[in-house]
């Protein structure tokens, strides 16, 4: 959204920093590498990546739609995977770097009408444990978060732990200066994450049935 990005760079124009804005469509490969390039040929390097592309959605049986379900692959999982893969390439040649991943606390278990969205969300966590292992004198970070007031999830009507954006950026930034291999925020958020990781399934699939109720309407054909 380059208009908002605008906007912020115009308001900490006093602030020291220096801007540099492209918008590209991160489903676009050539794009989102021509992108970065440029960065690079402009700043000298690259420190830190912060890879935050994904759209949400329901994507239960009854509002499977393959068009949806596409676009949502293409953003939150290919979309990563080509502006990570694009920075690594940088990176791996200066020998140093942070790439910083966004995942979601949807990747504590399956969640119910959200499977997709959990999906793509537990393929680039695990990609990204992956580059840690590949790419040990990097910093790769994995930060999930827990609802955060943005408009990906405005439309659920229970936001638990709802944090404001701003919370949520000093949290984040804080974590990747203390150079965290894995973040989840808030606490409580933490806290019932690995709870319900460590769920048998057989008592998670009863509560799931049920947590299906905080994001919709319970279908009668839902079964």
């Amino acid at each position: 959204r380059e208009k908002e990005m605008q906007i912020l760079a115009g308001q900490l124009r006093n602030s020291g920093s220096r801007f540099w804005l492209r918008a590209c469509d991160v489903c676009n490969r050539v794009e989102v590498e021509r992108a970065v390039k440029d960065f690079v040929k402009e700043s000298g390097k690259l420190d830190v990546a912060w890879v935050n592309s994904g759209i949400g959605g329901e994507t239960s049986r009854r509002k499977w739609d393959w068009d949806f379900v596409e676009r949502m692959i293409d953003t939150n999982l290919k979309g990563a995977l080509y502006t990570a893969q694009a920075c690594l390439e940088v990176m791996s040649k200066q020998k140093h770097g942070a790439l910083v991943g966004i995942g979601s606390v949807a990747t504590m278990r399956g969640l119910p009408a959200r499977s997709l969205y959990s999906a793509t969300k537990v393929a680039f966590a695990y990609y990204l444990e992956a580059l840690a292992t590949e790419y040990p004198e990097l910093q790769i970070t994995t930060i999930h978060p827990g609802f955060v007031d943005t408009a990906i999830n405005r439309g659920n009507p229970n936001r638990i732990f709802l944090q404001t954006p701003e919370r949520a950026a000093q949290m984040m930034i804080k974590a990747v200066a203390r150079k965290k291999r894995q973040f989840i925020f808030p606490w409580q958020m933490k806290i019932i994450y690995h709870l319900v990781r460590a769920l048998p399934f057989g008592i998670y699939k009863i509560m799931a049935r049920r947590m299906i109720h905080l994001t919709r309407p319970f279908a009668k054909d839902d079964k």
